[in-house]
């Protein structure tokens, strides 16, 4: 029997992008699909990785405009050339495209990596095409949630990561649903060496380092706490980083860059402790689900400290793996990083908590198998 040809587009994403093409488009080839993967890198060039046809186009942007019109245009030919039954968009700035494949009677998959409209309309998303001011930005994102929603009624199907509050965003505004976490395989991070506390501790963020992301609050409580801060990720924007390190506080920070997956096993071998301190704006506060870097530090049997939303309490009272914080309260924060040095034998065993919940229930192998058995009701 013939595989189906399936085409992923992530024009912004890197082409390595651990959701996009180490599980998704790796996990789809696996299934028996036929798949291809096309984006954007330094260079031009084809090569197939771990039987994924990976097709990195060359565009270099001179302005955000160029998101919106020559990436687009390019994706859209490539894809056409592909000529795939499936099509699986991963930007919002692929809507367009996708409406232009619809029309030539393709299958299209709009997978909504974040609630876009809640982040643009509190100024968090990374791409801003003009510099626009809050007010104008909260416009901007109730504009989009209305063409989003009028787009996503004509494509077959949409992929969310999870519920908001409980209730499915999508529910009214596609034909079919699915909820896919990006979570970790249960290979991808094992702890190799036995968690030591000592005098001080060493807590480790990974991930996008942003003040929505409450960088500044943890830099603050981690010198309260005489801890040191393992800090990677790129930072958005990157004026942030300046800022951040004209602070005093920022002492205690061991900036490691950005890293690639055996960089943050490596990072999170370090630590001791694992934070994750979201502020509670946009959809951070909202959506059911951890940020990808806390199921990394459970997978690594860390224990963290971590925003109190609603979903982070219900899920902590279900694991007990965390301390739920105030994410805007430095003081609050320093003193969960100075309780789980001084327990080391309960921040252990929390750790160890996390790890059993990864193997239970927050894993990839689990959601591939949704995954592939979705693509195969769309054929």
């Amino acid at each position: 029997m013939k595989s189906v040809k399936v085409c992923h587009l992530a024009s912004l994403h890197k082409m390595n992008d651990m959701r996009i093409f180490e599980k998704e488009c790796k996990s789809l080839a696996k299934g028996g699909f036929d798949v291809t993967l096309i984006g954007f890198g330094p260079s031009a060039k084809t090569e197939t990785i771990d039987g994924v046809r990976c097709i990195s186009l060359f565009c270099p942007i001179k302005n955000n405009f160029e998101i919106l019109s020559k990436r687009n245009k390019m994706s859209l030919e490539a894809a056409l050339k592909v000529d795939a039954e499936i099509y699986h968009l991963h930007e919002p700035e692929l809507l367009p495209v996708g409406m232009k494949l619809k029309r030539k009677g393709k299958t299209v998959i709009f997978d909504s990596h974040e609630f876009y409209g809640w982040q643009l309309r509190d100024n968090i998303h990374k791409i801003k095409i003009i510099k626009v001011s809050p007010w104008m930005m909260k416009v901007v994102g109730k504009c989009y949630m209305i063409y989003e929603k009028r787009v996503c009624k004509r494509f077959d199907a949409v992929i969310q990561v999870c519920t908001m509050n409980g209730e499915d965003y999508f529910a009214k505004r596609c034909r079919k649903t699915l909820f896919i976490r990006n979570l970790p395989s249960l290979s991808d991070y094992t702890r190799k060496t036995p968690i030591h506390f000592s005098e001080r501790s060493r807590v480790a963020m990974i991930g996008g380092l942003s003040k929505e992301r409450g960088i500044t609050q943890l830099v603050n409580a981690a010198y309260q706490a005489k801890a040191r801060l393992l800090l990677a990720g790129a930072f958005l924007p990157k004026a942030y980083e300046t800022e951040l390190r004209g602070m005093p506080e920022f002492a205690c920070v061991d900036y490691q860059g950005f890293l690639d997956k055996n960089g943050m096993v490596g990072l999170l071998e370090q630590a001791n402790i694992g934070a994750s301190t979201l502020l509670h704006v946009g959809q951070y506060d909202k959506i059911d689900t951890f940020p990808t870097k806390v199921y990394d530090y459970m997978s690594m049997e860390l224990p963290v400290v971590i925003s109190d939303t609603e979903f982070a309490k219900k899920m902590n009272d279900k694991y007990h793996f965390a301390i739920c914080v105030s994410p805007d309260k430095p003081e609050e924060i320093a003193a969960a990083i100075r309780w789980l040095n001084s327990h080391p034998e309960e921040a252990i065993e929390m750790g160890k908590n996390g790890r059993k919940a990864i193997e239970s229930e927050f894993n990839w192998e689990r959601e591939s198998e949704k995954l592939i058995g979705f693509y195969k009701s769309l054929v």
